[in-house]
């Protein structure tokens, strides 16, 4: 393909893009081991990386409301964005705040700040409008996720983004039992105001094991594609920068599960 706009194919009046983000796996990360079982829909580095790249700028603020290991929040200060992880849980926020740290350490030049509670209405004021709110929500209890449950988390997310903001959402494209958890987060965000704007997959590389649950693969075990569902909404209001293709990664001193890791 040539020009800048993203590889995009157009379906039942919906756009269906297809994220390069399958380099490294989600199922562990080298410097810290397992990240997540196989199917949980936890965001790699990768597709942090993606998703900021193409929903922000360099110098707008990312919010992850529900941060887990703390991808969203290293990647956005790497890129030169602000960055702003929520964690209610005692151990994710030492998690994620570590890897903040790690990050500034390595010469991350955004900042970043890591809540243990998501602000009010009016303590956003403080902090400033969010451009971009990345999260994850994983699979449901066994009884299934509740569909006003969906739309009162989807509500939560509409108070600190700015008016032509957007919410990516990922979610965990394989639930027992068949669910499609990615259809029904796209039809709790319509019901709380948000307007959908992409419905994407992120690939993803899982090692190839017979219960994909080996942190050790054998020795001629290979890694496949898998994926991830992206669920992409707009919060209406004055009109947002198009979505773009990412520019091309900064020099990385290092390798790893993360572009940023050290070696």
């Amino acid at each position: 393909m040539t020009g800048t706009a993203p590889q995009t194919g157009h379906r039942d009046s919906r756009w269906v893009t297809v994220w390069p983000t399958g380099r490294h796996s989600i199922a562990t990360d080298p410097a810290s081991g397992p990240l997540a079982p196989p199917g949980a829909a936890v965001i790699s580095p990768a597709v942090a990386a993606h998703a900021i790249a193409v929903y922000s700028r360099p110098g707008d603020t990312i919010c992850d409301p529900d941060c887990e290991p703390g991808a969203v929040v290293t990647e956005a200060v790497h890129a030169h964005r602000h960055a702003i992880g929520i964690t209610t849980d005692p151990g994710r926020w030492e998690t994620a705040r570590a890897s903040l740290t790690l990050a500034k350490a390595r010469g991350a030049r955004g900042d970043g700040m890591i809540l243990d509670r998501l602000p009010d209405r009016e303590s956003w004021t403080g902090l400033g409008p969010v451009d971009l709110v990345l999260t994850a929500i994983g699979p449901p209890d066994p009884a299934g996720p509740a569909g006003d449950r969906l739309r009162e988390q989807l509500a939560t997310y509409r108070d600190p983004l700015r008016h032509g903001g957007h919410l990516v959402v990922i979610t965990a494209y394989h639930i027992a039992g068949g669910m499609d958890l990615a259809s029904q987060v796209a039809v709790a965000g319509r019901d709380t105001g948000w307007r959908p704007m992409q419905r994407a997959v992120a690939l993803t590389a899982v090692p190839y094991t017979r219960d994909l649950g080996t942190d050790r693969p054998p020795p001629r075990a290979r890694a496949y594609p898998v994926h991830q569902d992206v669920i992409v909404f707009r919060l209406d209001g004055r009109r947002a920068h198009d979505p773009r293709p990412p520019g091309p990664p900064p020099a990385r001193a290092a390798l790893g599960s993360s572009p940023h890791s050290a070696a």
